[in-house]
């Protein structure tokens, strides 16, 4: 079993901390970052995947910074990675200039189909996202059977692309610095249909935007995070009427709520009602439609 190197964090200042780890820099490697996981985020196999992931996204083409090795701090597991000077989020950059939302929207749309058109090939790390939602659907505990069933049918009847998904869609995972873009935690990184990255992104903007903590995730309001979804709507499919793709989203949302709670289970009675309840409500929204 591989193991990896040992990191002195004193050797090291941190620079930031976020729900996937915390940043730090260091003047014995310039131009370089660490990115450390004191969650259950931060396990080796979790590490590795991540990396694996963002080492093919580079090596395909895709605007990411570089990565170079996966390193250990006591139990604890992280990656360096190359440093972005200068670097604010598409998230940042609308709560910094909320005029100008509707500009890093079509930014965001703009290199969002960039990334959708690229070709992605499976590999251990990089998965089918139909492939890992049948799983998830089979087995989700926020399902009724008849959910499972209906949802099933969705799933089986999504297309095999062969394109790059991002699979954390949004608005904190795509960085500018110096006129130029990065796409940034690339754990879920997979191959399948558009509409999944396009429903995470709807999800967050226009259904969990009411939340408090994504809210100070994305640093922006409510309203501002509604206007962020319809801009890039209606830049991504070029028109101003965007109601087609908002009901034809529906099924896709739901498939993200258990696609998401697969990758992070939690027996939290709490989290689970409210994931159902969630469940049922866009349920009758997209049956209805």
């Amino acid at each position: 079993m591989k193991d990896y190197r040992q990191i002195d964090i004193n050797e090291w200042k941190q620079v930031g901390a976020g729900y996937n780890g915390q940043a730090f820099v260091s003047d014995n490697y310039p131009g370089m970052l660490l990115k450390i996981s004191r969650t259950d985020m931060g396990t080796k196999d979790k590490i590795e995947h991540e990396f694996f992931d963002a080492k093919t996204a580079y090596n395909i083409g895709l605007p990411t910074p570089k990565v170079f090795e996966i390193v250990r701090d006591g139990n604890d597991y992280g990656y360096i990675s190359q440093k972005i000077e200068g670097k604010k989020s598409i998230a940042r950059l609308c709560a910094d200039e909320p005029e100008r939302i509707p500009e890093f929207a079509a930014l965001m749309a703009k290199v969002g189909k960039e990334l959708h058109q690229t070709h992605i090939e499976l590999s251990e790390h990089v998965v089918s996202m139909k492939g890992l939602l049948q799983k998830a659907v089979a087995i989700s505990p926020l399902l009724t059977d008849e959910q499972r069933e209906l949802l099933s049918e969705t799933t089986d009847a999504m297309p095999e692309t062969g394109m790059c998904l991002h699979g954390d869609f949004q608005v904190g995972n795509l960085i500018v610095a110096d006129g130029k873009h990065y796409w940034i935690d690339l754990g879920w990184l997979s191959q399948g249909f558009y509409m999944m990255d396009l429903a995470h992104l709807y999800k967050m903007m226009m259904e969990e935007s009411v939340l408090p903590p994504v809210q100070n995730l994305t640093h922006m309001s409510r309203e501002q995070m509604v206007a962020f979804w319809n801009s890039f709507a209606k830049a991504y499919v070029g028109q101003e009427d965007i109601t087609a793709l908002n009901e034809a989203l529906l099924p896709y949302v739901v498939l993200d709520i258990v696609r998401s709670f697969y990758l992070h289970s939690n027996d939290d009675p709490r989290l689970l009602a409210y994931l159902r309840q969630r469940v049922i409500e866009d349920m009758r929204n997209f049956t209805s439609v």
